[in-house]
């Protein structure tokens, strides 16, 4: 019996490009969870936590659900992005609540079941069905202002927390 030789799948240079995109973006997203897992395990965090710096954490996080918004209102065919955008999102939610806990619970105890949502929500961002027409229309409101409850609620936190 004579084998024939295999031949290796062609991609189309358009889904090339947009494989390429998606491969960059998974990286950067891997890659910025690992050195912030690193930092975490490896005790390099400050010694204390501000309230100030959660608060700038929340504003990073509306940005990039305003930059996610952006994207897939006006170039849909950036999803390769869309992942990488919302797992940014997710990772920042997970330290913000990590660090949130170092604060008294009397003094987080409605901050927290609030950010647990929003994580909840963004633990959906590997499923494809997840980038649609109503997560659009939650990142245009109800997402960022439950952002801006949460940012409000962290800036009446006492001003520095030792770790």
């Amino acid at each position: 019996m004579e084998r024939k030789p295999r031949r290796m799948a062609k991609i189309e240079p358009s889904n090339a490009l947009r494989f390429a995109a998606a491969t960059s973006a998974l990286t950067l997203t891997t890659s910025r969870k690992l050195i912030r897992n690193f930092r975490y395990y490896r005790s390099d965090a400050p010694g204390s936590i501000s309230s100030r710096d959660l608060a700038k954490l929340c504003r990073d996080i509306r940005r990039n659900a305003f930059s996610l918004y952006n994207l897939m209102e006006h170039d849909p065919d950036s999803s390769p992005f869309f992942v990488s955008l919302a797992g940014e999102i997710n990772d920042q939610l997970e330290e913000l609540h990590r660090k949130l806990l170092f604060f008294d619970p009397d003094h987080i105890s409605d901050i927290i079941p609030l950010i647990d949502r929003q994580r909840t929500f963004w633990n959906r961002l590997t499923e494809e069905d997840f980038y649609n027409r109503e997560l659009l229309g939650s990142l245009e409101n109800e997402i960022p202002n439950t952002l801006t409850e949460i940012e409000n609620k962290i800036t009446l936190l006492p001003e520095k927390v030792s770790i």
